[in-house]
């Protein structure tokens, strides 16, 4: 039969037919004096056995061994590909859990510390950032244990109801108590966490000021990282 024969019984396409020829796991037929190849019955068995193997989760590779061996070979080949799959199954379990946790808290779309770093929906956009930031510091996780502290995220909590009530009633001795507070807070973080530059403070600002009135605004900018004298 010729290749295009071969692919309609298979319920492949030529090119994939070819596909297999190149990737050294369907022998190639000879050519008859016409110049097309001939192709067997066995080359349509071994088609479907390498499409019902790749089904399997095979790689095509592994599947070409399997489908012209036996015994141990073999079974080597089907025990790598069944380790294989284990370790998706346990890495796609693992994703949906973490889904589920996501969803259970309200914070899809946010890394372990991006959700550990929102109090509330308004503040995952400085959350996601402020977490890329430091997602490569040795300490991040550090904080994301301590963020996850029931004590702390009432105090946390707590400081950004009262920041959230700022306006142009609140007294300058409030703002004060709060920027002293805010600040113990940024004081208790981890030991060796860096300071964040002024432009990415910068970043952060105009982020966290879209809805805000200018009281709370002035009170921001307050928490502006300030140049060391040895700068």
């Amino acid at each position: 039969m010729r290749i295009s024969e071969l692919a309609q019984l298979a319920g492949v396409t030529v090119r994939t037919i070819r596909y297999y020829h190149q990737a050294g796991v369907l022998p190639e037929p000879p050519r008859r004096p016409n110049g097309y190849r001939d192709y067997t019955a066995d080359h349509l068995v071994a088609v479907l056995r390498i499409n019902q193997l790749t089904d399997s989760g095979l790689s095509l590779a592994q599947a070409g061994v399997v489908a012209v061996s036996s015994g141990s070979s073999a079974d080597e080949v089907l025990d790598d590909a069944d380790r294989a799959l284990g370790a998706k199954i346990t890495a796609l379990t693992e994703q949906r859990e973490r889904l589920a946790r996501a969803r259970a808290g309200h914070h899809v779309g946010l890394s372990t510390a991006a959700a550990a770093l929102s109090l509330t929906p308004a503040d995952a956009p400085v959350a996601i950032v402020v977490a890329h930031l430091y997602r490569e510091h040795p300490q991040s996780d550090v904080l994301v244990e301590a963020l996850h502290d029931p004590q702390k995220r009432s105090v946390l909590a707590s400081l950004q109801e009262r920041f959230e009530a700022i306006d142009e009633s609140t007294t300058d001795g409030e703002l004060d108590q709060l920027m002293a507070q805010a600040g113990a807070q940024f004081a208790e973080a981890p030991d060796g966490m860096p300071p964040l530059t002024e432009e990415q403070f910068q970043v952060l600002l105009d982020l966290a000021e879209h809805q805000l009135n200018d009281r709370q605004k002035s009170f921001l900018r307050g928490l502006r990282p300030r140049p060391s004298l040895h700068d």
